[in-house]
Parts: C-alpha cells; structure tokens; sequence
C-alpha cells in the first residue's frame, strides 16, 4: 500500500521541531558551550525517534553553526551564551527566530504552509519555530492563547499566524504588536491588527466554482459551511452569492447550510443532506467550504445511496491530497499553499530586518479550478469489466 502524502509530510517536519528543541537546550545552557550534545542512540531513545530524524536534526544544528561534528566524540556546542543574559530569555539569543502557530498539520494545507515558511526564513538564516495547537475546536483558541503567551514571554521577535478561526485571542496579538512583535496573518484575517496579512482570492476562487457548476445547468447550488466561520470561509459564500446574483438567480437561505463542528462529523453530514433532501425544491449541486467538508458530504451520500454526480453534484475547495483519491475524483480549488508560507514568511523578515517599515501590506494569491468527475462535466473513469 502506498505511504500517503500527508504523512511524508509529517515525517519530512519532525526533524525540524526535534532541531528546535535541542536548539532550545543550547540556548537555555542546558547544553553548556565546549559541552558534547548526547549520543544519537541516546537522543533517539529520549525523544522516540528514528536515527534518520536524529541526523537530520543535528545536521540542522550544524548548518546553523550551533555545534560542530567531531570525529569519535559526538556534536560540540559552539554557541556561547551572551554575558549576563538570563537562562530563561536573551534578546540576543532569539534576534534571528520567529515562531509560526498553526493548527492542524496532519492537513496537507497546512504542512505546505509550514514547509513553505521554513523554507524562506531558512534562506535568510532565520530559524523558525513551529507551533501545533489542538484541532479539536473545543481546545484550540485556549492552547493557541497558552502557546502566543509563551512566545510573547520569551521574547521572539516575529510571528507567524494561522489563526483559529474566533478572534478570542485579538488581545493576545495586540499585545504582541504593542511590544513590538512582528506578526503576519496567514489565511484568516481578523479585522483591526495593524499587521501584514497573505492570503488568496477567496471570493473570485468561490465565485469561478459556482458558475462552473450554473454552466454545467445547475440553479438550486447548495453551500455549506461553518458555524462561526473564519474569514476565509466567509469570502466563499460572498463569491457563491456574487456568482448567483449576475446569473440572475435569488439567493435561497434554505439552500446555505451551517454545520456544527463540534458535533460527530459523519452524523451532522447525514443530517445535513436529509434536510436537503426534504426542501420542497432539493439542490441538484452541492459547494462545500473546504475539502475536508465535501470528503464528510460525499461519505454521507455513499450512506444514503445517492449517487455522486448523477443525482448530486459535489465540489470543494482547497485540493488536498484525498481528493484525487476518492470516487468519484472531487471537484476543487487548488490553494497555493507552500507559496503563502513562503510569502508569509518573507514579508515577515522585511519586517525583522526593517527592510520596509510602511503601512500593513495585504497580498492574495491567485488559485485554480480543477474540474473533476464529481460535478458531472468530466466523464466517469472506464471500469474494465471481466469477462
């Protein structure tokens, strides 16, 4: 069985958060300078990791000039603490790192996001830490909040954020900006931060879907999204609306559909779809926010029996790795992940390195339409049948 993609991803991520731990040790002089790092046996058993993922993570160490490889002794700290620094902050000591939060990793998406920003602030010789928090919508606004107080509290000197999709946390990034933090918004935009933010057109993106599925004869499109959504999601139903409103169709609240995300996934997806089923008027299409979504609505149709495109169009948005999978193949929006972590990142060092010091800058990526066999224009895969 072939390894899917996302979980390479994983892997290819580990050694970077084992790095920046070991670089915390150096830093903290936990591992004092002239002071030999563990054996790779003994850091694999303490932090359960393969010896690749070690070698990777002193590797890093090397490139950045934190230790040095001794042939018969092991990895030397080189890095020296600065004179009357305190073990638990030093200006000097995080003036060349920034930190991204980010949820949700095991997403494609999201992974892209983190390896796109690595990538850059590796470039420039920054380090960047990076910041899982829970996906459980129950815990994530309080361990995001835990997690940017803790950076606050170190003194780092930029962030990256991924933001949980409430603005409970506002305040938090506030202060940061206040303390002279650099922060840049990925993706969702919360209103007020006077900060760089990257994201893509999301209204343009939502609208091209929608009227590839009005082209295909479609008039009752269904949306579905999420209670409380973030900015992004918000941006789609505004495209679905525009893309209604120029083909001159009404837009029917009875068609736009809020999920709850703390309820069982599978469960709300069914309900969902019987409600639609029950409209006096049934939608013919349906356009799900994001990919994780539709894949929910399309695994509650196979339930229902209901035959994807031939009785229901389905689209999505994001094209993650799944998506291609799955039959029929899922119609979506290509997101360019790794190039908005890798903007992110760089309008973040212009700010680290006041490179530019003017106004907050916004950027939005331009996106793609891949056309699949789930809205029903491409043609089915041929089945070879035995004979």
């Amino acid at each position: 069985m072939p390894k899917s993609k996302e979980g390479s991803h994983i892997r290819s991520l580990a050694y970077l958060q084992l790095a920046h731990e070991l670089r915390e040790r150096v830093l903290q002089g936990i591992y004092p300078s002239n002071t030999y790092l563990p054996s790779e046996r003994n850091l694999s058993l303490e932090w359960k990791a393969s010896r690749q993922t070690i070698r990777q993570a002193l590797q890093q160490l090397r490139e950045e000039a934190m230790v040095v490889s001794e042939h018969g002794r092991g990895n030397r700290v080189l890095w020296e603490k600065p004179e009357g620094s305190s073990p638990e902050k030093s200006d000097t000591s995080y003036a060349k790192f920034a930190a991204l939060v980010i949820y949700g990793i095991a997403h494609g998406g999201a992974m892209n996001i983190c390896q796109g920003a690595v990538s850059a602030m590796q470039y420039d010789g920054y380090h960047l830490i990076v910041v899982e928090v829970a996906q459980n919508v129950r815990r994530r606004a309080e361990e995001e909040a835990a997690q940017i107080r803790a950076l606050i509290d170190k003194g780092i000197r930029g962030l990256l954020i991924y933001a949980e999709p409430t603005d409970k946390n506002r305040e938090l990034l506030q202060e940061a900006l206040a303390k002279g933090i650099q922060v840049v918004q990925i993706d969702r935009y919360l209103e007020g931060l006077p900060c760089d933010y990257i994201g893509i057109e999301n209204a343009p993106a939502a609208e091209e879907i929608t009227e590839h599925l009005l082209h295909a004869g479609h008039r009752r499109i269904a949306l579905l999204s999420f209670q409380n959504a973030a900015s992004t999601c918000q941006e789609r139903l505004q495209g679905y609306c525009n893309a209604l409103k120029r083909s001159e169709i009404p837009v029917d609240k009875a068609l736009i559909t809020y999920c709850d995300p703390r309820k069982e996934r599978t469960a709300e997806m069914i309900r969902i779809v019987r409600q639609w089923r029950a409209l006096p008027e049934p939608p013919t299409a349906i356009f799900a926010v994001n990919d994780e979504l539709a894949l929910e609505v399309l695994k509650a149709m196979a339930a229902l029996s209901i035959f994807v495109p031939s009785q229901m169009a389905l689209v999505g948005f994001d094209n993650l790795f799944a998506t291609g999978l799955v039959s029929p193949a899922l119609t979506t929006v290509a997101q360019p992940f790794y190039d908005l972590g890798r903007t992110a990142a760089q309008l973040l060092l212009s700010r680290m390195q006041s490179s530019y010091v003017g106004e907050p800058r916004t950027i939005r990526l331009p996106t793609r339409l891949i056309v699949r066999q789930s809205c029903g224009t491409e043609p089915l895969p041929l089945v070879p049948v035995a004979l």
